[in-house]
Parts: C-alpha cells; structure tokens; sequence
C-alpha cells in the first residue's frame, strides 16, 4: 500500500483514474486499462460464481465459508432489493440483477487495489516499451463504461415494459395517467424522463467511483510536494496524509459496496414501474380486506402480524 501511495505522490493525480491506451490502431483505443479490468472482473465471476453452485447442484445446501458470503449478498439484492419493488416478477429479473451488481462490485473493488505497482514492470517488460502503462484503474470511473452498463439497462426496462403491457398499452404510459388532452405537455415529459433515468444511473456511478479516486490521489500528492522541502515536512505532512488517505481507501471499499447496490436497485425501481401494476383494494361492507388482502406469502392475518414491522413492510409492497 505504501508503494502505492509513493506512486500516486510522484505523477500527476488524474494518472491513475483516468483511462490509458495499451493498444492503438489509426489512432483508435483497440486495448486499454478499463478494458483490461472489465475482462478481469468478468473473469472473476465466470470463475467464482459456478465454483459455488456446483456444490448446490450435488446436494449440499448448506452455505460455508465463501459461500456463505456470496450467498447473503446474493438473498439481499433478491429479497430486499428486487423484491420489495418487483414483488412476484422479482425472479424473472435476478439474473440480470445479479449480474450487474456483481459486475459493477468487482470493478470497483478491483480498482482499489495497487496493481500499478505490480502489473507496470510486468508490462513493460513484455511489451519491450519503456514507458508503457501499467494496467490498473477502475473501470466504472469511466463515464463510456457506466453510459454503456446504463443502456444496457435501459433496454432491459423498455423491453420487459413492452413484454408485460403490450405495445399499445406501454404507449398509453407516456400519458402518465392523464387524459388525452394533457398530450402535449405529458407525452415530451415522460419521454425526457425515460432518457434522464439511464444518464442518472450513468452520472452518479462514474462521479462518485471516480471522485474518491481523485480526491485520494490529490490527498497522497501533497506528501510528493512535502518532501521537496526537506524531512521535517514530510514527517509532518506526510503522515497524516497517509493516515487521511488511508481512511478514505476504507470509506471507499464501502462506496463501491453502496454504488454498486444504488445502481442495482434503482433499475429494479425503474422496470417495477413498468412491470408491476397497482391493484385497487376491495372492501367489503364493514371495511375488511377482502380473502385475497387477507393472506401473504400464503399464511394467515395473525402470523402476518407477528412479523417484525419492516418485515410486513417489505412483504406488502411486494405483494401489492
């Protein structure tokens, strides 16, 4: 870690955060870091992800270890992401769901690790240049990488719209509910809303991966700075430097956590808009429920009852 930060002192601050070609052609990027990294990232699911269900598939159910970890993610972004907006189409959408959290998780984990350091002679020594970069970075501080992992997600929304309404009645939406005079003004004003959801989604993932890289990178050049004026400055600067940007390094292992749930979640919101439908409520004459707003998950009101308040929450917005 601390060749790491002697790395980062010593360039320019924006080096390790924006992207680097490795190979070009006519002036066009054929192979570069954030390329590298999203193979790398993908690697890393195909390897990891069917060592854990093979052992699902002969019979052992129970979860240990690294299982166990994968696992509780795994049931969160089910039952407590997807599920509270999807309700039962949850399960339709989780490999996709999955996938994308995951995806977006181990690039941005992978881009906190010092790998310049490492991968940089490795490089160099193979490519026979000498000032060849290092392959390192993170993938989702790249504007073209979420925009990409955006459309993609936006055509997933459009499309399963389309599936479970209809092309008439996905059409209809665009109304937003009002009548047919208010066109003019509702039909430009969901459309412009269809568009912003996946440049949200595209924005706040690149700025906030790419920022904490930038701001640790700026934090570490002041010890750079420091000891050009001599020992005492770079004990007294550096030091704290080092221990400031070391707790950032923490705080941003848990962003990658939190955007990679953000990005997750908000594209299950944005398809549950689409997908799942209101249903009225019926009463009856003394103002119960009726027998199908009596039962959840297939127990009765009194087990209902007994669950812990967010529990019902969840379990009745899914259900509704």
């Amino acid at each position: 870690m601390m060749t790491f930060f002697a790395t980062l002192a010593a360039g320019n601050p924006l080096e390790h955060v924006v992207d680097h070609p490795i190979i070009t052609r006519n002036g066009w990027y054929v192979l570069t870091n954030h390329m590298v990294m999203m193979c790398i990232a993908a690697l890393l699911m195909l390897i990891i992800f069917p060592i854990i269900t093979k052992r699902y598939r002969s019979g052992e159910l129970v979860p240990t270890g690294t299982r166990n970890f994968f696992e509780a993610i795994l049931l969160y972004v089910r039952n407590d992401v997807a599920k509270p907006v999807l309700g039962d189409d949850a399960d339709r959408f989780m490999p996709f769901l999955w996938t994308a959290f995951f995806f977006i998780l181990f690039n941005n984990l992978l881009g906190l690790l010092p790998l310049e350091p490492i991968t940089g002679p490795i490089v160099r020594k193979i490519t026979g240049d000498p000032h060849a970069h290092a392959i390192y970075g993170t993938a989702t501080g790249n504007i073209y990488v979420t925009g990409t992992l955006a459309l993609i997600s936006w055509l997933v929304i459009q499309i399963a719209g389309i599936r479970a309404n209809g092309l008439v009645n996905y059409a209809k939406h665009f109304l937003g509910g009002a009548p047919w005079y208010m066109a003019l003004v509702m039909i430009p004003v969901e459309i412009m809303g269809m568009f912003v959801k996946p440049v949200a989604l595209a924005i706040r993932l690149f700025a906030n991966m790419a920022a904490g890289h930038i701001l640790v990178a700026v934090i570490i050049s002041f010890a750079g700075t420091a000891a050009l004026l001599g020992t005492g400055a770079l004990i007294g600067i550096g030091i704290p430097v080092i221990l400031g940007a070391t707790a950032i390094m923490v705080l941003e292992t848990f962003v990658a956590f939190l955007q990679a749930y953000i990005f997750t979640f908000l594209t299950a919101l944005f398809i549950g808009q689409l997908v799942v439908h209101e249903h009225e409520e019926h009463h009856d004459e003394g103002g119960h429920h009726d027998e199908a707003h009596e039962t959840v998950g297939g127990g009765d009101l009194t087990d209902y009852q007994k669950l812990p308040h967010d529990a019902r929450v969840a379990g009745a917005r899914a259900a509704g």
